[in-house]
C-alpha cells in the first residue's frame, strides 16, 4: 500500500481494536503517521511495539481503540492461559518466576491513560509488580525495576 493510501486508512479508521502498520515502515515516516494518529478522534495514540501476534510479524501499534472512561472487562484468563503455554516464564519486571498464584496480566498502556484490553497491550507479570506499577509508562518502569533493560533506548 502506498503511502497516501495507508495514512488515509489511519485517519479514518472507526472499527478495528488497534491500528497497526509495519515496523519498517513506521521507522521511516514516524513523525507524519504519530500527527496522523492523534488527528484520529476514535484512537489514543501510542507506540507498541510488538515481535508477533497472530499473522503479524515485527509490527507496531500506533493506536488503540478508545471506548471511553472505563471499560471493565477480566483480564484474569489471558494470563492463565499464557503460563500454561509457556511453563518457564518468568516476570518481565523483576524475573520472578510466575505461576497460577501470582501471574496477572498488565496493561501496556493502562486503562486510566486510554488504553484497552485488546491482547497487543496486555503482559504478563507478577501480581506484585502490576500494583507497584500503578500509572508508570511501561518503559519507565522496566528501566526502574529491571537492570538489563536500563541502558536499552528502545524496547
Amino acid at each position: 500500500m502506498g503511502l497516501t493510501k495507508t495514512l488515509q486508512s489511519l485517519l479514518k479508521e472507526q472499527n478495528k481494536h488497534f491500528i497497526s502498520v509495519d515496523n519498517k515502515f513506521f521507522k521511516r515516516w514516524k513523525y507524519i503517521i504519530i500527527l496522523i494518529m492523534k488527528m484520529n478522534p476514535n484512537y489514543k495514540h501510542c507506540v507498541i511495539y510488538r515481535k508477533r501476534y497472530k499473522r503479524l510479524n515485527y509490527f507496531v501499534v500506533v493506536g488503540l481503540k478508545y471506548n471511553g472512561k472505563n471499560m471493565k472487562r477480566r483480564t484474569s484468563g489471558f494470563a492463565k492461559k499464557y503460563i500454561n503455554r509457556h511453563r518457564n516464564y518468568r516476570c518481565i519486571y523483576c524475573d520472578d518466576k510466575l505461576n497460577y498464584d501470582n501471574a496477572t496480566s498488565d496493561h501496556i498502556i493502562p486503562i486510566s491513560s486510554g488504553g484497552n484490553n485488546t491482547k497487543v497491550n496486555l503482559i504478563v507479570c507478577c501480581r506484585y509488580c502490576n500494583n507497584e506499577r500503578g500509572n508508570t509508562p511501561f518503559r519507565e518502569y522496566l528501566r526502574y525495576k529491571n537492570k538489563n533493560y536500563r541502558s536499552i533506548k528502545f524496547i
